[in-house]
């Protein structure tokens, strides 16, 4: 399911285009990464670093995604901020604590608040508009995509740190939030992807100039 998105992008021909390049590269990561952890024989030690690695760029990967595609130089700004102080945690979590899956515990809690406050933020201004261009209705249902995403990934997050003694069956209810909620996000994000119209769109910074004209123009 995480290799959709990209499908849809290079047979709808968004890779030149879009943005939305960023979005099915990332999806294609994630994808990967479950591949991964399904293979069975796999040393545990090597598992928990890659673990480890993924969840430390995971929010990194998003936030710098949402920032390339993001219009608000508000947004855009926050994030430039909240990058560099996140990343900077997450250096003195690992160094302190070492590759080990624990040593992230703390930070990943402030980087959902930080990338749920970004997705929010720009939804609120996707909102605003009067009048949405198709690439605009595209974006909308990516961001509730990942906000649906990331929301869910915090229970999984208090089941992985706050919860980690629990049963076997609380772990496969983990497992199941988890897919469920990837499945889910993905294909709301795809419904954006799918919509007419994209590949007739003009380059990413043609988009953007536009877009910040029409805005001035539009009462909000």
């Amino acid at each position: 399911m995480s290799f959709v998105p990209a499908l849809i992008v290079l047979l709808k021909k968004l890779w030149q285009a879009t943005p939305f390049q960023y979005f099915a590269v990332y999806w294609i990561i994630n994808g990967l990464m479950n591949i991964m952890f399904l293979v069975e024989g796999l040393n545990k030690r090597f598992i928990e670093v890659a673990s480890v690695i993924y969840n430390a760029l995971d929010i990194p990967m998003m936030v710098g995604i949402i920032y390339l595609a993001a219009f608000s130089p508000a947004i855009k700004k926050f994030i430039r901020i909240g990058m560099v102080v996140f990343v900077l945690f997450e250096i003195v979590c690992l160094a302190s604590s070492g590759l080990r899956y624990d040593a992230l515990k703390y930070a990943l809690g402030l980087g959902l608040i930080f990338i749920l406050t970004i997705i929010i933020w720009q939804i609120s201004l996707y909102l605003q508009q009067v009048v949405y261009a198709t690439r605009e209705k595209a974006l909308l249902l990516i961001h509730g995509a990942l906000l649906f995403q990331y929301g869910t990934y915090i229970v999984v997050y208090i089941f992985d740190y706050f919860l980690s003694g629990s049963s076997v069956a609380d772990n496969i209810d983990k497992f199941l939030i988890y897919y469920i909620s990837t499945i889910l996000s993905i294909g709301i994000g795809c419904s954006g992807l799918l919509l007419k119209g994209l590949h007739k769109l003009p380059a990413t910074t043609a988009l953007r100039k536009s877009f910040w004209a029409e805005s001035r123009e539009t009462p909000v």
